[in-house]
């Protein structure tokens, strides 16, 4: 019902931004070359804004973030909503993967890695005879975290490899 309920708001941006759905999360993208290119961002915010309050929604300003993928610090502007600026950040969680702004994956290479050794740790604590067949317990429990979304963050430094 609620997918049906918000199924307009895509019609709201207007000026060159594009907007993605996933279940009630959404984000507002934009190419942002010029200071132009800025401004229409905000009028996008802007607009979805006063959608917001016509379909009755509110925003949870907490969970609402910016970040910006760029060589040119100049053109890093700050977006509010509802004349509160949304929070700059450096690093974001997206279905599972840390995106960092320099679109490095270190972060998130090392959290997976902490989360595989502690599974390792369960599983060693746990299950104190292990035969071949315990193989299952290792795909499963260690080497998935090792591998999702490999296809994203895939390393190419030597030192992240390894």
């Amino acid at each position: 019902m609620f997918i049906i309920y918000i199924n307009d708001v895509v019609e709201h941006v207007n000026y060159g931004s594009d907007l993605y759905l996933y279940a009630d999360d959404a984000k507002l993208l934009s190419f942002i070359k010029t200071m132009e290119d800025s401004a229409m961002l905000q009028k996008d915010l802007d607009s979805l804004t006063q959608w917001m309050e016509t379909s009755l929604l509110r925003l949870n300003m907490g969970k609402c973030k910016a970040i910006s993928y760029s060589r040119r610090p100049e053109l890093n502007m700050n977006y509010s909503i509802s004349d509160v600026t949304v929070e700059n950040i450096e690093n974001i969680k997206d279905l599972g993967v840390t995106f960092a702004n320099k679109l490095k994956f270190d972060k998130h290479i090392n959290n997976e890695i902490n989360t595989a050794y502690q599974m390792l740790g369960i599983v060693k604590r746990n299950f104190i005879y292990l035969t071949p067949d315990s193989f299952v317990l290792y795909k499963a429990m260690i080497r998935l975290h090792l591998e999702y979304a490999v296809s994203v963050w895939n390393p190419h430094n030597q030192s992240l490899i390894e």
